[in-house]
């Protein structure tokens, strides 16, 4: 038993030490991103100015109307240039800009606003800019994880050739990648997710998870020889210790651990991910031009209070003028458009709403419902979207669905099992239980196990070279 439990250690060690080698020194990009590579932003959020709309400005009706805009899905108000402008939202089409003040319309207007937000957030305003993209969905250097569609991709002729990601819609950064970046999420995009297999889904699936089963093994086994039984096979393998071996044998018990938790949250992280029903978005209101006839009046309604933006929201067959206001970044008020009535509870009534639509539970089930003003617990920063609402439903999954109220669109949905992957991944593939002590020494963690997972397996070659 233990001369087979040793042969098919060496055996399938040597199997796997490419797909090892290549998931460790991929794996060293993070780290290697997130200190040696780090690029900082000038600014990481636009800084909110309160919105004028006075007797002076043309009414949003009245713009809609002399420019021919029937319909829309919504509108924001936004200062570019030190300007006032109604942006203009329209499902599967360009954004329009028209100015408060003049009325009239901002020619390639959702261009020049992403390349003003790119200019700020990486307070470069000098670089020329090359290529100005917009962007329908994800791509191989704007992945998934940024979360922001529709966005712009703005390019700057610099020596560190920068993208900046921007979505105007909301006026937020979605990334920054600069050539080094670009060369780190190929590496990691090739040799961790083997994006080289994306047209066979699961004939990739199927080799990964059977690598990793293989790396479990190869860490399970060398644990059992090398630690809890080296004497017993000591007794039945006589054989004489080189310097390699003993190395190979010392290092390899200090991350036999490390190794079990990366192959098991791996596989397991690649089966949810491969099975994660893939929530389609709602379909974008439609609102009638004369459905804002009444916001001249909500000027007046408001009093002299500071609105940071105003936008539209709908809550069944209702719809509302959805208010932010400006000394309190956390209250939102809704009023509606008919009457300009205040509906109580408004943003947790909204929430529930659009939780209920994307998650198809029934209403009825909700438990609570709770404002998220930070990335902690279940909720973290790879979600993106901030401030959400956490609707809380009571189902045997208990599911929690996080939905952005301003945009109306869902941040996360997570249930039972998903949140088990999810604290697999952050625990053992990621290392979260550091953080308290810093997340600095966390990936110095993280980079010195993968680095002694690497010489284990150089180690193991050389050892089977040698014999």
């Amino acid at each position: 038993m233990f001369n087979k439990l040793y042969k098919w250690h060496h055996r399938i060690g040597l199997l796997i030490t490419i797909p090892i080698l290549g998931w460790c020194l991929s794996g060293l990009t993070h780290p290697m991103m997130a200190h040696l590579f780090k690029i900082k932003p000038a600014k990481r959020f636009l800084m909110p100015q309160p919105v004028t709309l006075d007797s002076t400005s043309i009414s949003l009706e009245t713009a809609l109307v002399e420019h021919d805009i029937k319909s829309f899905s919504n509108f924001r108000l936004i200062n570019y240039q030190e300007q006032s402008y109604y942006q203009i939202i329209k499902e599967g089409e360009e954004t329009s800009y028209i100015n408060t003040a003049t009325n009239t319309k901002l020619e390639n207007g959702d261009a020049l606003y992403a390349i003003y937000l790119a200019r700020y957030f990486l307070g470069d305003q000098t670089s020329p800019i090359t290529a100005v993209t917009k962007l329908d969905q994800f791509t191989f250097e704007y992945k998934f994880i940024n979360r922001l569609l529709p966005a712009y991709k703005v390019s700057f002729d610099r020596g560190d050739g920068m993208d900046v990601y921007v979505e105007t819609n909301s006026a937020r950064l979605g990334t920054m990648n600069n050539r080094t970046r670009k060369t780190c999420i190929a590496i990691f995009s090739y040799l961790h997710n083997w994006s080289f297999l994306k047209g066979m889904p699961n004939l990739k699936l199927f080799l990964m998870l059977a690598f990793m089963a293989m790396a479990f093994f190869v860490a399970a086994s060398g644990l059992t020889i090398y630690g809890f039984l080296w004497k017993t096979f000591q007794k039945q393998k006589p054989s004489k210790s080189t310097k390699n071996r003993k190395w190979h044998r010392r290092i390899g018990l200090m991350v036999s651990i490390s190794t079990l938790g990366f192959a098991f949250s791996g596989g397991y992280h690649a089966l949810a991910k491969s099975n994660a029903a893939k929530v389609a978005p709602l379909a974008a209101p439609v609102f009638a031009s004369s459905t804002v006839k009444e916001l001249p009046k909500l000027r007046n309604k408001l009093g002299g209070r500071l609105v940071k933006n105003i936008s539209m929201a709908q809550i069944g067959t209702d719809y509302f003028f959805q208010v932010a206001w400006m000394e309190k970044a956390t209250e939102t008020s809704y009023f509606k458009t008919t009457n300009l009535e205040q509906l109580g509870k408004g943003e947790e009534r909204y929430a529930i709403y659009l939780a209920t639509k994307y998650s198809k539970l029934p209403s009825d089930n909700v438990l609570s419902t709770t404002a998220i003003q930070k990335f902690e617990g279940e909720y973290g920063f790879i979600n993106k979207r901030l401030p959400v609402m956490k609707v809380q439903y009571d189902t045997e999954e208990q599911h929690s669905v996080y939905v952005e109220t301003s945009t109306g669109k869902l941040a996360a949905n997570i249930s039972a099992p998903k949140r088990l992957e999810a604290l697999s991944f952050l625990m053992l593939h990621k290392y979260h239980f550091i953080d308290p002590i810093g997340k600095t020494i966390r990936d110095i963690i993280i980079v010195s196990l993968i680095l002694g997972i690497i010489l284990v397996n150089i180690l193991g070659v050389v050892l089977w070279l040698k014999k």
